[in-house]
Parts: C-alpha cells; structure tokens; sequence
C-alpha cells in the first residue's frame, strides 16, 4: 500500500499541465501572440485590490470526489506591490566573456585566479602505485575495482603523475572559457581578504551556472544552509543591503530581493572534511555561521517574477527541451557575501503590456474550488481497488505573481504572464498509514483566463 501513496505523491508534479478549467472550452494558447491579445487593457487595474476585488483572506471548507478529498483554506493573499500587472517576453541566454570579467572583478577584487587542484602530483603517484600493485598482485583488489578496469585506471594515474602540480604549487587558471565536447568553463580560486574563494562559471546545455562561494559555506552544487530557529545577530535589511550591493556591483538592474529567511551553516564543516581536505575548513567557528539565504528576482515594469522554489525542468514529448527557471541565490553572514549561485540566466524581460486584464479573484476562487477536485479525482481509482483512502489539503498562502511560460518547440524565448499561486500541504492517509508532502504549490491559475498551469513544466 506504501507503493500506492509514493506513486500518487509522484504523480502530482505532473498533473497540473496547462489544461482548460471544467465547463469551459478553452485551453491555454501556447502561442505568444494570442496570449497577449488575451491580456490587453480591458479594465482599470490602477487600484489593484479593488479592480479585483481581492478580499482579506481566501477561507473555505470543501469537499469532493466522493468525500476522497477534504479542502480547507485560511489562506493570506499576497500582492505585488504593484498598481497594475504587466505581460511581456523573456529570452534565455549564455554567459559571455563579459560577464566572466565582471564576475573576476567583483569576486576576486584583483587577486590572482588559481587552477583548482582535484589531485596534486604526489597523490596521483600514490594511486598509481596501489593499482600498479593490485595488477601485480601485490594487493589485493579493494572497493569496486576488477582486473579489468585496472589497465584504465593505471593509465589515468600515469597521465595525471605527468601533468598534476607539485603539492603546494599554484598555477594560474585561464580566465576565459576553455571548451570541451560537453560544456565551456571557466573555474578556479583566490585568496580574497584572508578567505579562500572559488568561482565556477559554466555553459552546458540548460544548466549555465555561475557559482562564487567561500571555504565552508558551499560548492558547485549548493550552499551549506539549513532552516534557522531564531534569528541572526544582525537584521534582515542588512542583509538585504549586502545583496542589493552585490546585485548593483554586477551591474543587474532589473533584479529585487522576492525571498529571504535565515540559516545556519551549520553542516558546513562536516560536509567539506567529509568531501574534501579544503584549507580553512576547521576555521569556521559559532559566530559567522548564522546568516540569511536570499532569493533574487527579476522583475517587469517594477513586478517580479516571483521566486517559487520549482526547478522548472521537467519536460514532456510535445516540447523539445527542459527550460529551468532562471535563479539567483545569495546568502550573507555578518562578515558579507559567502555564496552567489546564478543559474538559467535570460536577459532583461521586455515589457509588451503595462496593464493587462485579469479575471476578478472570486472568478479565480471557483476555478480554484472546481480544479483542485479535478486535480485529485484519481483518486476514485485507489478507492476502486479497495483501497482507504482519503486526502487532507490545507491551503495557507495565495500569492499573484508573474511567471515565465515557454514557448512551445522553443527553450529560449517565453512569455511572462501573471499567475495565482496556491500553497499548502497535502495529507494522504492510506490504510491508516499517514504521509504528508512537505508544503508546496498546490495549483497554479493563469490570472488573465483561469486555465490550469503546471509549474514544472513551465507552461
């Protein structure tokens, strides 16, 4: 039965791609143009909350498919802090090698950019040695090593014995991109006012990334942080400042700060001696490893595309590729700025309507009541195979937002509409055995027609 509900929680991510709302007959135009004809002026929106006639809060207690689903919303409405919401287009691009100047100038501060050292000289005759003795039969095989993988490794060893730095040796690292079959990169590190830095820049199919991070407090891949209980030592808009600051220095001028919350680093220690012997790894102490984690933003005509925490890559037969959403991370301790992830970059939105109509949001409620049992009518199946089954959902927090929808046959140029997030958790008990999703989207509107949008597939 476990199997069923881990089927069900999959399935989720997948069931919200832009479909008409019951008993209407349209369904989202994937194309650009009749979208925007869609969104032009028809109604004053210059007093938002009045022209939608957005109430306090969303409350509600509802159930469906066939009492399977339970309903409950005491949700807060949040607003831009807009008087009108525009509609516009977006473009995915490439980082340049301007962009890798302005990332050495602003990171490194004019220091010298070192090749990153994976394995030094000695430690690759060190290896070769064991494998020379294992073919041998000196040693015995060990880990998943097999006489036939040996003559590659050995190979491998004997290459790196020639071409690895001395231990201790730097070597500067190129400050353009270098290329290969897969991907251009640029990676390496400095000694930024005392602390060890790494910065890696990289255009690889849909996932260009540039990451900064200092000894500690992340890698390539993630910044060190967990949920904090409390607080930091200083305060949310220093914080803010620090990456406002950051964001200018980078010459972003269409970037705002849409999330914030604090952290701790907690973890960092043990994550980099687990991963690695990097210098400076034992230097963190209790007082600068609380800090924030920021989400930056883009933004239209002074609207941001709000930040969600959806990846945005899944994809389906009828769209060629994966288009991640674009992000930008920043997390700060007191002493500054210790990690900078941008990824999916595009460049400045393109405002195509400064006041686009929307569906009033009693319009929006009804769709939302009517879809979220559409949503979980699968249900009825589980149900049907004797299964006990019965879902708890509670909504707390309806947010309106723009959000980038891809074009169809295209990862690179999108349109940006205004959408209505739904967030809550969902509870599933199976056979008496409870299992809750973490909180999450539960339903994405168009805000122009009402229709059905699946954040993960971005369209």
């Amino acid at each position: 039965m476990k199997k069923y509900v881990c089927l069900i929680l999959l399935a989720l991510l997948f069931l919200c791609a832009c479909q008409p709302t019951p008993d209407e007959p349209f369904v989202v135009s994937k194309d650009q143009q009749e979208m925007l004809e869609a969104a032009k002026d028809g109604k004053d929106n210059s007093a938002l909350l009045a022209a939608l006639e957005v109430p306090d809060r969303f409350s509600g207690d509802w159930k469906g498919v066939n009492d399977i689903v339970h309903v409950i919303a005491d949700a807060e409405i949040l607003l831009p802090d807009t008087e009108q919401i525009p509609a516009g287009k977006i473009t995915r691009r490439e980082f340049l090698q301007s962009d890798l100047d302005i990332f050495l100038r602003v990171f490194l501060k004019g220091n010298p950019f070192y090749e990153e050292v994976t394995v030094t000289k000695q430690e690759a005759l060190e290896r070769l040695k064991t494998y020379q003795a294992m073919q041998s039969g000196e040693l015995p095989l060990s880990g998943d090593t097999t006489m036939e993988k040996l003559p590659g490794l050995i190979s491998y060893y004997e290459e790196l014995a020639r071409t690895a730095p001395d231990e201790g040796e730097l070597r500067l690292a190129p400050t353009s991109f270098v290329s290969d079959s897969m991907m251009s990169k640029m990676t390496g590190w400095s000694n930024v006012n005392g602390k060890k830095v790494h910065l890696c820049v990289q255009n690889f199919d849909i996932w260009n990334t540039a990451v900064f991070y200092q000894d500690g407090y992340g890698d390539t891949n993630y910044s060190y942080t967990q949920a904090a209980s409390s607080a930091p030592e200083f305060f949310e808009t220093q914080a803010i400042e620090m990456g406002n600051a950051l964001i200018a220095e980078l010459g972003l001028t269409d970037v705002v700060c849409d999330q914030i919350m604090p952290v701790m680093f907690s973890d960092a220690q043990y994550i980099v001696s687990e991963r690695s012997d990097a210098d400076g790894a034992n230097e963190i102490t209790q007082e600068n490893i609380a800090g924030y984690r920021m989400q930056y933003v883009r933004t239209l005509d002074g609207c941001p595309i709000g930040y969600t925490g959806v990846m945005g890559a899944a994809v389906d037969e009828s769209y060629s590729k994966a288009w991640p959403y674009e992000t930008i991370e920043i997390c700060v301790t007191k002493e500054g700025v210790v990690y900078f992830r941008w990824s999916a970059p595009t460049d400045e939105p393109e405002l195509t309507l400064k006041d686009t109509q929307l569906m009033r949001f009693d319009e929006i409620a009804s769709v939302f009541e009517r879809m979220i049992m559409v949503k979980y009518a699968y249900f009825q199946n589980a149900l049907a195979d004797g299964v006990d089954i019965h879902a708890t959902i509670r909504m707390d927090q309806v947010k309106l937002t723009l959000m980038r929808i891809r074009a169809k046959n295209s990862q690179e140029d999108g349109l940006l509409i205004p959408v209505w997030d739904f967030y809550g958790t969902v509870t599933i008990v199976n056979n008496g055995d409870e299992t809750t999703m973490k909180r999450t989207i539960l339903l994405t509107l168009n805000a122009i027609d009402g229709s059905l949008i699946d954040r993960e597939l971005g369209y």
